[in-house]
């Protein structure tokens, strides 16, 4: 059957750097939208948190295996939350 929130976690990072890369192309694209960056700021801060909570919740439950890749989804989350928050 799988681990499930394990499952839940790859998708939310997955989501989530997803959503950066789109905001980061938009901006690229479009510079002078200073409100992206706001609009981005706000759906980054939820989604990390959700996503940092599934992390969490998926180490008690997971394998060494799991917990592995879950440390790597990890460091994901906080690189696309450091970049997030250096192009304030």
């Amino acid at each position: 059957m799988g681990n499930n929130i394990f499952q839940r976690a790859k998708e939310a990072v997955s989501n989530l750097v997803g959503k950066h890369e789109e905001h980061e192309h938009q901006h690229q694209n479009n510079p002078q939208h200073e409100q992206l960056s706001a609009q981005s700021n706000d759906f980054n801060n939820e989604d990390i948190s959700v996503a940092e909570n599934i992390i969490s919740s998926a180490m008690a439950d997971s394998s060494d295996a799991e917990r592995q890749q879950l440390a790597e989804l990890q460091e994901e989350l906080d690189q696309t939350k450091n970049n997030s928050q250096q192009n304030l």
